[in-house]
This record gives structure tokens, C-alpha cells and sequence, in this order.
């Protein structure tokens, strides 16, 4: 039995070629970054600090040394992703201290305004990296939700989805790969607490490793972006979800290896390709 995820859908989307060698040839690789590894420490940083604070109080979620513990979380994320690496170090010691006191400074920011995004006021947390696990015409489904909460007044589930970045989104906001995601499990999770699909909202929380000190207006650490989750934009998905399926795997939901997958050859894409300097593989992008 096959099994998709979100990020399948996208590389798929990117160019199918490349989800065959990734996928069906088995060929993925991951080599972590300075930027994926500081992403995953914040994440534990902050969904430490709200479980402590729906579970707890405030009171003692507050009192977690949050800059250290992202330190923490960073160093162990790291030597983590050089073990995979094979001992090939990816970052100097010099950025890494930088990314922690960038670090740092967003959590402080956060933590003075966290009634601004984040109250206990008829709100409860059902989880932190919350499994999806399902299954859609003859495919299982594997996604995590990072952050998921109800209303306890209208019962309404929000799912939250947090992204790190250096300065913010613009125009990832008009992507529909990167919308896209969190209207994809907002399906699955009404099916998971049995609610109608319009009693699930989805956001995302955007925090900025940079701000702009000096400007003239007030600078925010924190970007948040709603998505439009009308039905139509939801049928759109799962349109692109269908195609996806029904071109790369058997009824069987075993995966498709006769389809001719298009290498797409997108020059400003390609260079980014984990293929590109692997000619034997593929040579489009350099075409």
C-alpha cells in the first residue's frame, strides 16, 4: 500500500520526474542546514512552552528559559543532522551563535506578546505534533499538525502550522503549494474529530528570525496568515491530490512504475534539485 504526504503532492507538482527518483527509485536524500536545523529547534522550544501552558499554567510556562532551551535544541538538532551527514559539517560555530541570539530575540518578543496569538481564554491545545494518519481512495495518508486547539465555547479546531523565516512571507503567501498544505489535512482532521469540515480553521504562525531594527514603524517577530479555506479552495486541492494519485499509483495503491514521468526543467527550480549535479540521473536542467 503506497503512502502520500503533503510534501509528495509538492514535489510531485515541481516536477514528477523527480518525485519517480525520489519516490518509486528511492533515491531521496536529506542533508540538513543551518536554516532546517534552527527551524526544528524552535519548533520544540515553542510547543514546549504552549503544552506547559494549556497543561500547566502560564505562569510556570513562563518561567522556562526559553533562549536555552532553543540552544539546547539547536546543538542536539545539529549534531543530529552531521551524524546523517556522515560527520560533514554544514554550519561554522560562528553562525550557529548567531542564529541562537536571533533566536533568542524572537522568543523574548513572543513571550511579551503571546495573549496576542496564543490565549487560554476558551481555548484548550489537543496536542502538539499531532499524527494524521488515514486513508484516502487507495493510498495511506501521513501528516503531522504542529500545534492543534479547540474553542471550548463554539468547538471550533484551529490547526497551526508554524514556519520559520529570515524576514517573512510575501509572496509565499500567494503559493498554493505552501497554502495548500494545511487545506489539505484541514479535511482529514474534521474527519478525525468527527465535525463538519467548516468547524476546522487553519493558520499559519510565521516567526522571523530578522526584523528591521531601525524602521519607523513597529517591527512584529511574528507574522500569522489565514489562509482562504472556502470549499472551492479545498476542491482545487484535492484536484491536484486526484491527478496526483491516480498518475502514480496502482488501484492497488501499489506504486505506478509505467508512467512516463515528465522531467519539467524549470531552470530557477532545477538548480535547486538535489539531482542537479547528478547528470546520470537527470541532465534537464542543464539543458
Amino acid at each position: 500500500m503506497g503512502r502520500i504526504s503533503w510534501s509528495q503532492v509538492q514535489t510531485y507538482t515541481q516536477c514528477p520526474y523527480k518525485w519517480k527518483l525520489n519516490y518509486i527509485d528511492n533515491l531521496r536524500t536529506f542533508t540538513d542546514s543551518i536554516f532546517t536545523v534552527y527551524g526544528k529547534a524552535l519548533h520544540d522550544t515553542l510547543q514546549t512552552y504552549l503544552t506547559k501552558m494549556y497543561s500547566v499554567s502560564i505562569k510556570e510556562a513562563d518561567e522556562i528559559d526559553l533562549p536555552n532551551m532553543l540552544v539546547d535544541r539547536l546543538k542536539w538538532h545539529y549534531s543530529e543532522g552531521v551524524k546523517n551527514a556522515n560527520g560533514v559539517h554544514f554550519s561554522t560555530q560562528e553562525q550557529l551563535t548567531e542564529f541562537c541570539i536571533q533566536g533568542a530575540k524572537a522568543l523574548d518578543w513572543f513571550k511579551r506578546r503571546r495573549a496576542d496569538y496564543f490565549s487560554k481564554k476558551d481555548w484548550e491545545l489537543l496536542g502538539v505534533e499531532v499524527p494524521i494518519e488515514t486513508m484516502y481512495k487507495n493510498v495511506d495518508v501521513l501528516g503531522y499538525i504542529d500545534v492543534l486547539m479547540r474553542n471550548t465555547n463554539t468547538g471550533k479546531i484551529k490547526v497551526i502550522d508554524i514556519k520559520t523565516s529570515t524576514r517573512g512571507w510575501k509572496k509565499e503567501k500567494t503559493d498554493p503549494m505552501k497554502r495548500g498544505q494545511l487545506l489539505f489535512y484541514k479535511k482529514f482532521i474534521a474527519e478525525k474529530y468527527d465535525v463538519d469540515i467548516s468547524m476546522v480553521d487553519v493558520e499559519f504562525i510565521i516567526v522571523k528570525r530578522l526584523v528591521w531594527e531601525n524602521s519607523d514603524f513597529p517591527t512584529k517577530y511574528i507574522q500569522r496568515f489565514e489562509p482562504p479555506s472556502a470549499g472551492v479552495s479545498i476542491n482545487r486541492i484535492f484536484k491536484q491530490v486526484d491527478l496526483f494519485i491516480s498518475e502514480c499509483f496502482n488501484k492497488d495503491g501499489s506504486y505506478n512504475t509505467e508512467t512516463n514521468y515528465e522531467k519539467l526543467g524549470v531552470q530557477n527550480k532545477c538548480k535547486w534539485c538535489e539531482f542537479a549535479d547528478k547528470p546520470e540521473l537527470c541532465d534537464k536542467g542543464k539543458s
